[in-house]
């Protein structure tokens, strides 16, 4: 290679080096207000703050979380029903511990790569995440993208995060999981006992012919439907099994208020188990989903569970899957092969 051809190669080297330098410099610089090992939300990293408010937004759905005087938290978009103090502690912790570790795109047409973009925006997979005081006054307001996993080691996943109205982006040392869902935010099961215990159980469908599963007083590993025709023959020996199953737990995904007894086309499925839990769910369906209220008494052993169920559910109404609704809501032509 001639001299003069490689001092040109050489030139042109540098310049294109320098060009991708100032590129880099202009679409990646970092805020100059905030530096890596900085606290993602220094206020509360401080302790001199109080969050009073946790509101969370994604897909246009918005959930808010409350605390009151004692301390207590709540759903104020479900009639204040009580959040798991627990999982809000849980974020809080994380947040004021977060670190920002590594500076990312300033470029806005590439926040959707982190999930980073504008949540408010269309089919935008980002969430927006705002701590309030008790004055009303934004603590932080933040807009939290997706998870990087291992990126600090094995089991040791970050968060992709940027402030709101700031451009800059930033690799989080924690993993910051926040969802605008009731189920994220309570505690999703409403009723857990073993379904090997349950001594009978009944299913009433309006205009439907009643269902009745009995434990064998001689072998309680046996349960049968009550009162089938003699020749009936079941397409699946473990039905009864499965429905007990069912009954046993309930998990559930939204909860209402519930002002007054479900009315309209309403089901009931009723158990009783050997502790002498007796529990009853009335099951409607509302559009395309499942509702479920519950009832439960129970004496001995038996009671303080009872009381539990009642003062959780009292004066509430739960979404179930509709999986769970069709396990529980069986009906004779569900059990028995046609002829």
């Amino acid at each position: 290679m001639k001299p003069k051809t490689f001092v040109m190669i050489a030139l042109a080297a540098v310049i294109s080096g320098a060009a991708a330098v100032a590129a880099y410099t202009t679409y990646n610089q970092w805020d100059q207000g905030r530096v890596v090992g900085e606290k993602l939300v220094p206020a509360l990293a401080s302790g001199n703050v109080d969050v009073s408010s946790l509101v969370i937004t994604r897909e246009g759905n918005t959930l808010t979380l409350e605390s009151n005087a004692n301390g207590q938290w709540s759903i104020k978009e479900r009639d204040s029903y009580p959040a798991d103090p627990d999982k809000v502690r849980a974020l809080l912790v994380k947040l004021a511990q977060a670190e920002l570790i590594e500076a990312k795109t300033r470029m806005p047409d590439r926040h959707a790569l982190l999930e980073l973009e504008d949540p408010s925006s269309k089919d935008a997979k980002s969430r927006s995440l705002k701590l309030l005081d008790g004055s009303g006054k934004t603590i932080a307001d933040l807009v939290i993208g997706k998870r990087r996993w291992d990126a600090f080691g094995s089991g040791k996943s970050g968060t992709y995060v940027r402030k709101a109205g700031d451009a800059q982006t930033w690799l989080a040392n924690a993993e910051i999981d926040v969802r605008a869902e009731v189920r994220s935010w309570i505690n999703p099961t409403l009723v857990e006992t073993q379904s090997d215990k349950i001594q009978t159980l009944t299913i009433h469908i309006p205009g439907e012919e009643l269902l009745k599963i009995e434990r064998d007083a001689s072998d309680k590993s046996k349960t049968q439907f009550v009162g089938l025709p003699a020749d009936a023959k079941l397409k699946d020996t473990t039905a009864a099994d499965g429905v007990l199953r069912a009954a046993a737990r309930i998990d559930v995904d939204d909860v209402r208020k519930l002002d007054a007894p479900p009315s309209g086309d309403v089901s009931t499925v009723s158990f009783k188990n050997e502790q002498g839990l007796e529990i009853t769910y009335w099951l409607r369906k509302d559009g395309d989903d499942y509702w479920l209220s519950i009832a439960a008494s129970g004496e001995g052993d038996a009671k303080e569970m009872a009381e539990k169920i009642r003062n959780q559910a009292k004066g509430w109404e739960y979404k179930i899957t509709s999986t769970k609704a069709g396990s529980l809501l069986k009906r004779r032509a569900d059990l028995i092969e046609s002829s």
